[in-house]
């Protein structure tokens, strides 16, 4: 059953609003209008510009704004506008045709309803939060936040996991571009004077490792595109592809695998190769003494919630602020199934994810 009524309503309003990566202003309005009132001075910086979106990232600050920044993302993967939430005994679901939006909807409606609670107790407890941009897609959001001097460290609302458990590890992804140029002949006519390029790249793939290589390890290619029309010799080929890993050593060896690959293919076909790499964002591990880590177990076991560490093979805010020098634990909100059509939330981690953000203002 429902038990803090009002927190469902601010999820479903904030759920409802349509702020896919880039779009994010319907968000960022909704926002700032429920935080100002409630005395936070919120402030919105130009990120979005660096992701070709339409708004910034919000900070709001109560107060001294504290040494913690609690954050949620905006953005969602999908649509949201057509959701329509059913409402069962323990949870809330779409009805199965969308996403429910609750990666990172409940996030920012939990730090709202945070907000409104710290509101009407009279507490003078000071608070920094923040509302990111483009986490879904480029991290443009959180590579580009600007944070208050006094802000030593951050807890994100924003893992699939239920609450208590929380990322002290993340993997790093390193994407790779390649692009092989052969030369084009008619097919039928004079196919002994192409360079087939879409042949070299097929060789080179068929001579990599994909999916998972080690515990730690992962490769992919998810993108390939090649030729110009049915009878004519594929002159080019493009392809794009990550290694994941929570080992950037190791993310290199296999990244320089895949190029002697592309090399050995392109060489044989007589093809020449274009090839560039870099981090789309960076492994981190949260040591078993920092203070951050200290903060939330502290938070955690006032509550009750038995706390669990957990590595995450998906990139979030959490390893542009970790690679920036900000400790950074992203936090189990329980928002299960994220992005798919199945996506649901409990009601009850609901209202601990509210709770779990209250602690940690308040374990300093």
């Amino acid at each position: 059953m429902v038990s803090d009524r009002r927190l469902l309503d601010i999820f479903l309003r904030a759920a409802a609003l349509d702020g896919r990566s880039g779009r994010e202003r319907p968000v960022a309005d909704f926002v700032r209008a429920f935080l100002e009132p409630l005395g936070f001075r919120v402030v919105e910086d130009d990120a979005g510009k660096a992701g070709g979106g339409n708004c910034g990232n919000l900070v709001a600050v109560r107060g001294d704004g504290g040494d913690l920044m609690l954050l949620a993302h905006m953005d969602t993967a999908r649509p949201t506008r057509d959701v329509k939430p059913r409402l069962l005994d323990d949870r809330v679901v779409s009805d199965g045709t969308t996403q429910l939006g609750a990666d990172c909807r409940l996030g920012v409606a939990a730090l709202l309803r945070a907000a409104e609670r710290l509101a009407a107790s009279g507490s003078a407890a000071g608070a920094t939060f923040a509302f990111t941009v483009c986490e879904e897609t480029s991290m443009a959001g959180s590579q580009n936040l600007r944070w208050p001097a006094n802000v030593e460290m951050a807890a994100l609302l924003d893992s699939s996991l239920r609450p208590g458990a929380y990322i002290d590890r993340g993997y790093g992804c390193r994407r790779f571009d390649v692009a092989l140029r052969g030369r084009a002949a008619h097919s039928g006519v004079a196919p002994e004077k192409g360079i087939n390029a879409l042949a070299a790249a097929a060789e080179a793939v068929a001579a990599s490792k994909l999916g998972r290589l080690d515990e730690e390890t992962t490769a992919n290619i998810g993108m390939f595109a090649a030729g110009a029309a049915i009878n004519v010799v594929p002159d080019r080929a493009e392809l794009v592809g990550e290694v994941r890993s929570i080992r950037p050593e190791r993310v290199d060896e296999v990244v320089a695998d895949f190029r002697r690959a592309f090399e050995d293919a392109a060489g044989r076909r007589g093809a020449r190769l274009e090839f560039s790499s870099r981090w789309d964002f960076a492994p981190y591990r949260i040591a078993a003494d920092a203070p951050v880590r200290r903060r939330v177990l502290r938070a955690l076991e006032s509550l009750g919630l038995a706390p669990s560490a957990h590595t995450s093979a998906g990139g979030s805010d959490a390893n542009s602020l970790n690679a920036r020098g900000l400790p950074a634990i992203d936090l189990g909100t329980g928002a299960q199934n994220p992005h798919g059509d199945d996506e649901f939330v409990l009601f009850e981690d609901m209202d601990a994810t509210v709770e779990l953000a209250l602690a940690l203002i308040d374990a300093r």
